[in-house]
């Protein structure tokens, strides 16, 4: 505000700041690269947290969200003639075994397809039993060219027939199936499972629980048990709010972007107000307040951001829909963008505004004094008559003059080595095996009875499989003796039906253990007791402590709690809870429930309780074991196969994941590293321009002049590999005790990242001795008397 009696001088202020900018550009393109980078980073994370999410909930409207088995054609026409639902029915024939991966069979209908959110069938679903249709995944698996109208030979029913390839739907993601028509499975299958997936009309938008409780007040009104209701768990897990952890993971991110811009334009701003400490003084010395000139330094700011924010923005909104173009909405963008950009305002208020104080309190004296910077020379009483001015030694000098500036450029730059370290520590030396080996416990090669194993079935199913159970007596003989394997572990149990205390009923794996495996789980006993004679006198069973349990059954276990199981169909028996043990008990990898063998054979139909073999093998047998169980097994047997190795590859790619967005992460903050070094240096050189020319007048050597610019900034480098080795150690250790603790990728022991480490600081005494050799090679340009008169 201006009094009636004061002069308006805003105009000459603004003159006065414009014309500062307009001679700094080198300044100016650091500080406006630095706040578009960082808009555009936390733009595009902002968008990308955002976009994920309305990308997940827009692919699931629409998509089914549970799925009814065992229906009778009564029960089907029910749900087919209810209008508050959209359902597709399936028949099951079955899976075919083809080695290492299973071929489903099975009728599908328009909706279905739909339901399942499929790409449009190329081709028509079959009508008659010589047509199928077929996956592209599966045509591609085979080696087949077969396009729609060809004949192709399948064993569908025992011997190869041919069949017509009615229609191919364009799915390659591992989805191996053939769709035949609701007769051919009816007539060639003894007992195919008959479901229906639903969606009910209106609900995509209301919350989990809601969704959850209309299917089962629908079930109801069908007739249709709720243990027979499948919830789609991919669907919920699309329409699910994202966790906590990932919520607090994006602001993490948003937060190190923001300090990382915080302490580089900080850092710009600083030395460029010590730059021009005479230049401020001169001003103060004509006249101008202290207010105007710290208006003048805000104004930069102002005027900087004002560029360097729109940039940021546009290329974050960009970078976002490149990101998840079916997640991007041109209303959300401009609500974050608006966020944003006041944002980064603020922040580079806030970083500016400790600069402009400082220039604020430039008085004329301290101008007239001003040489190489204020509070730069520290002098000191020494009693040596003489020093050395080495070139080493100048540029000892020269690295402590502003101890500020220094800790500022080598803190932007041991952040990035921290953070690398610290990463690189934890992500490499996360063993795959080691991972697998939570669900993979023992062996190499693992034979389970079902589809894909247990965990796929249903308590009616995988009883109605152990009625028939391949994995007899004879086979266990077989597998044994087979050449290349050392031992073998057997497994007995089935899925039962579990109704916990909350009220929740889902099938569960449950062991039957016998007195060999009493010992283990005694070692892992959280709480209880697992002694075996204890639990068969009680009707006592132990239990897995997992979180999941929490989060989906709201189920906090503990002693006492009363369970109701049942095997398949069969009777209702009430079970308690007498012993909890840790979830990272090495026992058989899937069971959650664990009941003493001879409790659970009375439950059970059928005598033959193996679900499950684990075989040990010399670390180079394990393929060659696999291929031998292969051929042992019986033709089409619903056995599932796999080994160690293929869990351990699938953590790979899955850790690949982690990594890779992590690493871009620490590359971007080590931009901002980079471009505070580079503004160091860069004002390090043009401030003393006079300086060096003087030295070099009095006799100092080129050579010692490059020495000196070399070492300065191999103690820059130096100072940030001291603050990343022992910064990045600590937390390096902190964050694998931490994830081990929490067993994320089960135990992580800390190793040195070497190869991550010698790569960093290769790449920056590369980009520091380059531009050491391109100042020097420009001063060469210049002679003694232009350098001396340049900043005069």
């Amino acid at each position: 505000m201006t009094w009636p009696f004061e002069n308006d001088t805003s105009a000459i202020v603004k003159k006065l700041a414009k014309r500062n900018l307009a001679a700094d550009k080198t300044r100016n393109i650091l500080i406006v690269m630095t706040i578009a980078f960082a808009a555009c980073l936390i733009m595009a994370t902002a968008l990308y947290a955002i976009g994920t999410q309305r990308a997940s909930r827009s692919h699931a409207a629409g998509m089914y969200q549970a799925n009814i088995s065992g229906l009778n054609d009564e029960t089907a026409r029910a749900i087919q003639n209810d209008d508050r639902v959209l359902a597709g029915f399936s028949y099951l024939m079955g899976m075919l075994d083809h080695g290492e991966y299973k071929v489903t069979v099975r009728s599908i209908d328009e909706n279905l397809i739909r339901l399942a959110k499929y790409p449009a069938l190329n081709g028509r679903l079959p009508e008659t039993e010589n047509e199928v249709a077929i996956t592209q995944a599966l045509l591609d698996r085979e080696g087949m060219d077969a396009q729609v109208g060809d004949t192709i030979l399948l064993a569908l029913t025992g011997a190869p027939q041919h069949y017509t390839v009615c229609g191919i739907l364009p799915v390659t993601d591992s989805n191996y199936s053939i769709f035949v028509t609701p007769a051919f499975v009816k007539g060639n299958a003894e007992n195919p499972v008959y479901s229906a997936y639903i969606n009910v009309q209106g609900t995509d938008g209301l919350p989990e629980e809601s969704i959850k409780a209309c299917i089962q007040s629908l079930a109801g009104e069908w007739g249709v048990e709720t243990k027979d209701v499948d919830f789609s768990g991919y669907y919920f897990s699309l329409i699910r709010q994202r966790s906590l952890e990932y919520m607090t993971a994006v602001l993490f991110v948003i937060l190190i972007v923001i300090l990382a811009c915080v302490l580089v334009i900080y850092s710009l701003f600083f030395v460029s107000v010590i730059k021009k400490t005479n230049e401020y003084g001169k001003l103060r010395t004509i006249g101008t307040t202290a207010r105007q000139v710290k208006w003048i330094v805000m104004k930069e700011g102002r005027s900087l951001s004002k560029i360097g924010i729109p940039i940021g923005l546009i290329v974050g909104a960009a970078a976002g829909y490149i990101l998840v173009p079916s997640g991007w909405a041109i209303h959300v963008v401009l609500v974050v963008g608006t966020l944003v950009a006041v944002l980064m305002y603020l922040c580079i208020m806030l970083a500016v505004r400790h600069p402009a104080k400082l220039a604020s309190k430039v008085t004329p004296i301290e101008a007239i004094r001003y040489s190489a910077g204020k509070d730069e020379v520290t002098v000191k009483s020494t009693k040596r008559l003489r020093r050395s001015l080495s070139g080493g030694r100048l540029a000892l000098i020269n690295f402590s003059r502003s101890k500020k500036k220094t800790i500022l450029t080598v803190a932007s730059l041991g952040i990035c080595g921290i953070l690398l370290m610290a990463s690189s520590a934890y992500f490499n030396f996360i063993d795959p095996v080691n991972v697998a080996r939570g669900v993979f416990p023992y062996g190499q090669v693992r034979i389970e009875l079902g589809d894909y194993g247990s965990q796929s079935h249903s308590s009616e199913e995988f009883v109605e499989l152990q009625g028939e159970n391949p994995l007899s007596p004879d086979l266990m003989e077989r597998l044994a003796e087979m050449d290349g394997v050392k031992d073998m572990r057997v497994y007995r149990g089935t899925v039962l039906n579990v109704t916990t205390p909350t009220g929740y009923e889902n099938p569960f794996l449950t062991d039957a253990f016998s007195a060999d495996r009493q010992a283990l789980l005694e070692e892992y006993l959280i709480a209880g007791t697992a002694d075996l004679r204890e639990l068969t006198a009680n009707n006592g069973v132990v239990i897995k402590q997992l979180s999941q349990l929490a989060e989906l059954f709201d189920w906090e276990v503990s002693i006492g709690d009363k369970l109701t199981i049942q095997a398949g169909s069969g009777e209702r028996k009430e079970v308690t809870v007498m012993g909890i043990v840790d979830e990272s008990i090495p026992y058989g990898g899937y069971e959650l429930i664990y009941m003493p063998l001879e409790a659970l054979s009375e439950l059970m139909p059928t005598e033959n309780l193996n679900y499950q073999v684990l075989l040990d093998t010399a670390d180079s047998d394990w393929e060659q074991v696999r291929e031998g169980v292969r051929k042992l097994l019986p033709e089409n047997a619903r056995l599932y196969v796999t080994t160690l190795n293929d869990w351990a590859e699938n953590y790979k790619g899955l850790l690949a994941n982690y990594r890779t967005p992590v690493y871009l992460f620490v590359l971007f903050i080590g931009v901002f590293g980079a471009l505070n070094l580079l503004n160091t240096l860069i004002t390090n050189v043009l401030t003393r321009k006079r300086e060096l020319g003087v030295l070099q007048a009095v006799g100092m050597g080129r050579r010692q002049v490059s020495k000196m610019l070399l070492t300065e900034g191999l103690l820059y480098t130096a100072g940030a590999f001291v603050l990343s080795i022992s910064f990045g150690t600590l937390f390096g250790v902190l964050l694998c005790r931490v994830f081990s603790a929490m067993s994320v990728f089960g135990e992580v022991r800390y190793h040195f990242p070497i190869w991550e480490m010698t790569g960093f600081f290769a790449l920056m005494l590369v980009v520091q001795i380059g531009f050491s050799f391109a100042t020097i090679k420009q001063l060469r340009s210049q002679s003694l008397v232009e350098q001396i008169r340049e900043l005069s």
